[in-house]
């Protein structure tokens, strides 16, 4: 009986992991800067805030579980970048909004961006970091892969892995295929 309340337990706990994405592969090498006296200027309609930098990060709701969105216009407090997005303060939490919605008002956010340049050709992007995970395909099942030489934004490292953006997603890409550069 206790090791069916521990098997139980374990599911449940890695259950509630994904859905809050609060486990992950490694450590992300993020530039996260606290800033002072910046906002960013929400420049669409209904944008969804995230609980973290990407589209697989569950956005803030409403209590009946409708998109609770800033308006157009609407001012937030500016706290720091990670990839693509702003990282903002907004209804007392710290969420993030993709930087195409958005404008930063005040100085230069961050000094150092780092980006991904592919090495190989027909390199393969996955939806996780590990050969066991699927990789991105065209409708007819071709591999759609990034151009040799081309530059992804960075948003970490995952042991043997780069997590970047791609056609507005999140990837993976195997390191001996890519280079880190500023």
């Amino acid at each position: 009986m206790k090791a069916i309340q521990k098997t139980i337990m374990l599911v449940a706990f890695m259950l509630m992991g994904i859905a809050t994405n609060s486990w992950a592969w490694g450590t992300p090498r993020v530039q996260e800067t606290q800033q002072s006296g910046k906002t960013v200027t929400v420049t669409g309609n209904s944008v969804r805030l995230r609980v973290g930098p990407g589209l697989n990060y569950d956005f803030l709701k409403w209590s009946n579980g409708t998109a609770r969105c800033p308006k157009k216009g609407e001012k937030l407090t500016y706290l720091g970048e990670s990839g693509d997005w702003y990282k903002v303060s907004y209804a007392g939490q710290q969420l993030y909004i993709f930087k195409q919605y958005a404008k930063l008002n005040g100085a230069a956010a961050s000094t150092t961006t780092y980006k991904v340049q592919i090495t190989g050709t027909g390199v393969r992007l996955r939806f996780g970091p590990g050969l066991d995970y699927g990789y991105l395909v065209w409708e007819n099942g071709a591999t759609r892969s990034p151009k040799k030489g081309e530059k992804l934004t960075y948003l970490g490292e995952y042991g043997d892995w780069y997590k970047v953006v791609y056609a507005g997603s999140e990837f993976y890409v195997f390191k001996s295929y890519a280079k880190l550069v500023r």
